[in-house]
């Protein structure tokens, strides 16, 4: 059955790549900006990767760390890991997806782009990489047996200590789970599905967030996670200031606002999207200022000692921002 739905995502995975590979990698709305391709894959780097890499790879330089990128497409992502890894292995079913890759990133000397089997990650060699990267791809695969394969085949091509990071659907909704799984409706996993199938291939869950919706992102170590110095958020508690969360992750931030640090002498690290029209503000945290001059996405990072850490903003923008704890390093 394995082989039935490899040839089949191969098939019509390159299909679409034929027919608008931007439109089936990222459906974007076409009467919005003409360059939104290539930005929300810098948009979706910088969400989902930049600001963890300090816990992805154990406090390493990505420069020195090696990367592997499932379902890579026509590298709306791969130039982003290219710009910080020293190496990217990147890999798609489809061969016009791949050859897409190339013609488009054709510049990139680091990156080796591979057409996969659509179950493993071969060519990639054992114990390679630091970490391996899929965002939007296994909600796409109608077999549960393949996704298990790409767990397993995570935990071969990772050294020990290295991280896997990716998304499924966690959509748990009667509709969703009654429909037939096909290559664009795929699979869809619980907290608890997830973390047995992460076990039997020998990984130690890190963070989770989503569960319950599409985007269901998944961090996880193989073997013992160490973290270089960082530990998880939910060593930090919001306490005042803050709108009910999005997607249990994001928080509408007020001010002022006051977060709860329990690990003594760490540092805060948190992410703050501001709308676009944001005016120009100051952000106080813990007393450290941090001028914020355009809306996006800002990382930041101060120190607290165990207690209450006061966050301001002067002014306070007309529409509030989102506010997010990444993690804390001790």
């Amino acid at each position: 059955m394995i082989d039935e739905w490899k040839q089949r995502m191969r098939a019509e995975w390159d299909l679409r790549a034929r027919q608008d590979a931007e439109y089936f990698i990222y459906t974007r709305d076409t009467s919005g900006d003409v360059d939104d391709f290539a930005k929300s894959g810098e948009a979706n780097y910088n969400q989902l990767v930049r600001p963890y890499l300090p816990m992805l790879l154990s406090g390493r330089e990505a420069s020195v760390c090696n990367v592997v990128e499932i379902g890579c497409g026509i590298g709306r992502m791969t130039e982003f890991f290219a710009r910080d890894f020293a190496s990217v292995a990147a890999l798609d079913v489809a061969p016009a997806m791949i050859e897409g890759a190339r013609n488009r990133l054709s510049h990139l000397s680091n990156v080796a782009f591979h057409v996969g089997t659509g179950a493993d990650l071969q060519p990639v060699p054992t114990a390679s990489a630091d970490l391996v990267f899929s965002y939007i791809v296994f909600q796409h695969i109608p077999s549960r047996a393949v996704i298990e394969s790409y767990f397993s085949e995570a935990a071969r091509v990772l050294r020990d200590g290295g991280t896997f990071k990716f998304q499924v659907n966690g959509d748990q909704s009667e509709a969703y789970l009654a429909h037939e799984r096909d290559t664009w409706l795929g699979e869809t996993f619980s907290v608890a599905e997830v973390t047995h199938m992460l076990a039997e291939s020998g990984f130690t869950v890190i963070a989770m967030e989503g569960a319950g919706t599409q985007y269901f992102l998944i961090a996880a170590c193989k073997g013992v996670f160490r973290g270089g110095g960082y530990v998880l958020p939910g060593d930090a508690a919001l306490l005042e200031g803050f709108g009910a969360p999005v997607d249990s992750s994001w928080s509408p931030l007020m001010s002022p606002a006051r977060v709860r640090l329990t690990g003594e002498g760490s540092r805060l690290y948190a992410g703050i999207y501001f709308w676009p029209g944001a005016s120009e503000t100051v952000l106080t945290l813990a007393g450290y200022r941090f001028e914020v001059s355009c809306p996006g996405d800002h990382y930041f990072e101060f120190a607290g000692s165990a207690g209450e850490v006061e966050i301001q903003m002067d002014p306070v923008p007309a529409r509030p921002p989102a506010f997010r704890i990444i993690g804390l390093r001790v």
